[in-house]
C-alpha cells in the first residue's frame, strides 16, 4: 500500500502530469559495429535495445516496476522464452548486492508487480513532441523519471549501457565513444520508424553517461539543455575523457547545463564545468544523496531502506526533487523557450517549498 500510495502522490503533483504515457521497447542492430562477447544474435551487428517513453493516448496495459527490471534480461538477446526475467533481476539487483542489500527483500518487492504509470504499446499522439535522451544505465534505472517527462510531453530514449566489444562498459575514452555511437544509432532509428518528436532535444546523463551526454550535445547541434546526474563532469576523470574525444571543442558547448551532484562524494572536482563556456550553468548539491540515489534506487529506497548499503544515509524526498528540477529545467529551456537565470530555483521554489530540505547548496554561474 505504501508504494501505491506514494505513486499516487508523485503522479497528482499539480501542474504536472499533464498527458498519459505510452512504452515501448524495440531490438534493432548496428550492422556497421561488430556484436559484443555474450550476444545472441552475431551475424547482424551490434544489439541495440531502445526504450521510449512518449505521451499517447490512455490505456489499461500498465508497466510493473518488475517489467522495468526484467528488460535489463532481454538487452543482449531479445528472442530469450526463458529465464529472461531472471537475468534482468540479477543483472539489475548486482549493485544492491555489492552493499549487502537483502535479495529476498527486493524480490518481494518488485513481485508485488504495483502498476506503475506509462502503458504498453499504447497508441501514441498524433502530435509531436521535444525528445529527452537519457544516457547510461538500464530501463529500470530510469523508470520514474522517464514516465514523469513523458507525462509532461517529451518523448523519452534511453539505450542500455554496454562496452564496445564485451558486455561490461570500458571505462575508458572508446567506452564514451561507444556510448555515444549507441545513442547516435538508436536516435536514427527513432527519426525512421518514430518520428512523434520535433528537432528540439535535452539530454541527461547518470554517472559515465555525464559525459558521454555532453559529448552527445558536442556533436549535435539539435540539443538545448543538458542535465547531469551525480555525472562524471563533476570529476578530473570524466572532464579528462571528454578531452581526449577527436569531436571535442569547448566552444561548442553552448548549452545550459544542470549539474546535480553527491554532496558528500571526497572526489568531486567542478573545475571543468565551472570554466566551460556554457550561458548558464547551476551546480546543485544534493543533501544525503549517495551516487545509487540519483537512479530509481533513489526512490526504491522510501520502500527498501538501505538498498544502497547500510551505512548510505537516507536521501528522503531527494530523487523526487532530482525529478521535479530535472522537469522543469528541460520544460523551461525547450518546452517553453525561456532562459534559465539566477531566478530559476527561486520560481521552482515558490510552487515546491519541500525541495530545499533537500538541497546542500546551490550555485549559479553565467
Amino acid at each position: 500500500m505504501k508504494l501505491f500510495t506514494l505513486l499516487l502522490v508523485i503522479t497528482a503533483v499539480p501542474g504536472l502530469s499533464q498527458f498519459s504515457t505510452g512504452f515501448k521497447s524495440i531490438t534493432r542492430f548496428d550492422s556497421s559495429r561488430p556484436p559484443v562477447e555474450k550476444q545472441g544474435d552475431k551475424e547482424h551487428g551490434r544489439i541495440i535495445q531502445i526504450n521510449v517513453w512518449y505521451p499517447s493516448q490512455k490505456t489499461e496495459n500498465r508497466m510493473t516496476f518488475r517489467d522495468y527490471v526484467g528488460l535489463a534480461g532481454l538487452e543482449l538477446d531479445s528472442s530469450l522464452n526463458n529465464d529472461w526475467y531472471t537475468l534482468g533481476l540479477n543483472r539489475y539487483f548486482s549493485w544492491p548486492e555489492s552493499v549487502k542489500f537483502e535479495k529476498k527483500k527486493f524480490i518481494d518487492f518488485i513481485e508485488r508487480e504495483v502498476p506503475m504509470n506509462a502503458s504498453k504499446n499504447a497508441p501514441g499522439l498524433v502530435e509531436k513532441f521535444p525528445l529527452i535522451i537519457l544516457v547510461h544505465g538500464y530501463a529500470a534505472d530510469y523508470a520514474f523519471v522517464a514516465e514523469k517527462l513523458a507525462s509532461n510531453g517529451f518523448v523519452v530514449m534511453h539505450v542500455p549501457v554496454k562496452g564496445t566489444l564485451q558486455t561490461e562498459l570500458d571505462y575508458q575514452e572508446k567506452g564514451l565513444e561507444s556510448q555515444v555511437l549507441d545513442y547516435e544509432y538508436g536516435l536514427c532509428v527513432l527519426k525512421s520508424e518514430f518520428p512523434v518528436f520535433t528537432n528540439e532535444i535535452g539530454v541527461a546523463g547518470f554517472s559515465f553517461g555525464g559525459q558521454s551526454a555532453v559529448a552527445i550535445a558536442l556533436r549535435n547541434n539539435n540539443v538545448k539543455a543538458i542535465v547531469s546526474l551525480d555525472g562524471g563532469i563533476g570529476s578530473a576523470f570524466g572532464a579528462q575523457l571528454l578531452r581526449a574525444q577527436s569531436f571535442y571543442d569547448v566552444k561548442k558547448l553552448n548549452q545550459p547545463l544542470l549539474h546535480l551532484y553527491n554532496a558528500r562524494d571526497s572526489y568531486a572536482d567542478l573545475s571543468w564545468i565551472k570554466a566551460a563556456p556554457q550561458r548558464s550553468r547551476w551546480l546543485v548539491a544534493m543533501k544525503n544523496m549517495e551516487h545509487g540515489h540519483f537512479t530509481s534506487f533513489g526512490m526504491l529506497n522510501s520502500w527498501l531502506p538501505g538498498i544502497m548499503g547500510k551505512d548510505a544515509p537516507d536521501p528522503g524526498r531527494g530523487y523526487e526533487a532530482v525529478m521535479e528540477l530535472t522537469g522543469k529545467f528541460f520544460t523551461r529551456l525547450i518546452k517553453n523557450k525561456m532562459p534559465v537565470n539566477e531566478n530559476f530555483f527561486a520560481e521552482v521554489m515558490k510552487k515546491n517549498g519541500w525541495i530545499k530540505k533537500t538541497i546542500e547548496k546551490s550555485e549559479f554561474i553565467s
